[in-house]
């Protein structure tokens, strides 16, 4: 069952002592990142999972979407939402529990202009210039305004299929992001969790969890 640690906060040494330097890392090498902290639009929450809230955590990323959406109209595309998942604390359990929440989310809201990242605890990556980035402390999504012309790269090579919603579709014109792939409104996400996972196979993850 997912329970929450901790409430919207702008500080992330608040969910954990080693994430203000890693935001520190990861403001270095985005342009966006440090204007969207030094006006309080990136905000931090946290939770702890376990095998099987899968459908529960994919719930949670809609909800924090659809409040993202809000947020951006208002408040301009540099709001940005993030979701600590405090546990489990190992780096495969973590990425195991993740991946397909984070793999719907991006489906269902690359229409719209927002991307759904996920980075799990130690995960060992590469920014745009082929820099090594400080492996995060904790795992979390990270939820924000996609621009195409900057996530290229990265989508082109990991994830050619959001590039290609990204690039067709319309921005964020108010839509149900259910409505298309399900026919339907839709009031508890979790509970189309698996069939959202008939309707978007991901090619290069593994199919467990």
């Amino acid at each position: 069952m997912i329970r929450q640690r901790i409430t919207a906060t702008t500080d992330p040494a608040a969910v954990h002592p080693g994430l203000a330097e890693h935001q520190s890392d990861m403001i270095r090498r985005c342009p966006y990142l440090g204007p969207s902290v030094d006006r309080g639009l990136t905000v931090w929450s946290a939770y702890d999972a376990e095998p099987g809230d899968q459908p529960g955590l994919f719930a949670l990323l809609v909800e924090t979407a659809e409040e993202l959406r809000t947020a951006r109209r208002e408040s301009g595309p540099l709001a940005c939402r993030n979701i600590a998942i405090l546990d489990p604390e190992d780096s495969e359990s973590a990425r195991k529990i993740m991946q397909w929440p984070a793999w719907l989310a991006r489906n269902l809201y690359a229409p719209v202009q927002l991307m759904v990242g996920r980075f799990w605890t130690g995960v060992e990556l590469d920014d745009s210039k082929g820099r090594a980035m400080m492996p995060p402390p904790v795992s979390f999504f990270s939820l924000r305004n996609a621009i195409p012309s900057k996530d290229g790269l990265f989508l082109s090579e990991k994830l050619p299929e959001i590039m290609a919603i990204l690039e067709q579709g319309p921005g964020d014109d108010g839509r149900d992001v259910f409505a298309e792939p399900l026919g339907r409104r839709v009031d508890d996400p979790a509970s189309v969790y698996r069939e959202l996972k008939g309707l978007f196979p991901p090619p290069s993850l593994a199919t467990a969890g």
